[in-house]
């Protein structure tokens, strides 16, 4: 264990110390230039503002200071959504036709009930679950969300009822 207590203390100096005083200076041109992807300022001779030097290493800044991030879609909603009763519970089957969700949301609500209520969050892929959380007599409704940072998509419901 001690070895590793100097690594970490040594690269933590290294971090600290950064550049080192052998490059500090007030040129910027010599100290921008010691950095990967440094763009290097200079001052024309007739006293206007220093400009940008768009040498070999512009493409790479601008690469990672100029682009801009796509914004993620939301998950194609899942389809081909049926609830069976089977073997004392509700069996619930969809097709993920989704390439980039996160995790899908199961959902039910009985007959009378006005607002879905969360069964299960289950990982991406899945598609199906077995519901035993269900009383006989009762008719419940189904839906089914595909989930990603973009947002959600809902499947059709489903009804089935519980004899």
């Amino acid at each position: 264990m001690h070895h590793r207590t100097i690594a970490s203390i040594s690269l933590t100096f290294a971090i600290l110390t950064g550049c080192g005083e052998h490059t500090k200076t007030t040129d910027t041109t010599t100290h921008g230039d010691t950095h990967a992807g440094a763009t290097s300022m200079s001052s024309s001779s007739s006293g206007d503002a220093p400009t940008t030097d768009t040498g070999a290493s512009s493409s790479a800044s601008a690469d990672s200071t100029g682009a801009t991030t796509a914004a993620v879609e939301p998950p194609a909603a899942p389809t081909n959504l049926t609830a069976n009763i089977l073997e004392g519970g509700v069996h619930v089957t969809w097709k993920d036709v989704a390439d980039n969700e996160d995790n899908y949301i199961l959902e039910n609500k009985a007959d009378g009930e006005a607002d879905f209520s969360l069964v299960l969050e289950m990982p991406f892929d899945s598609v199906t679950y077995h519901d035993i959380d269900v009383m006989a007599g009762t008719a419940y409704t189904y839906r089914v969300k595909a989930v990603n940072v973009g947002g959600e998509s809902v499947s059709a419901e489903v009804m089935v009822q519980v004899p």
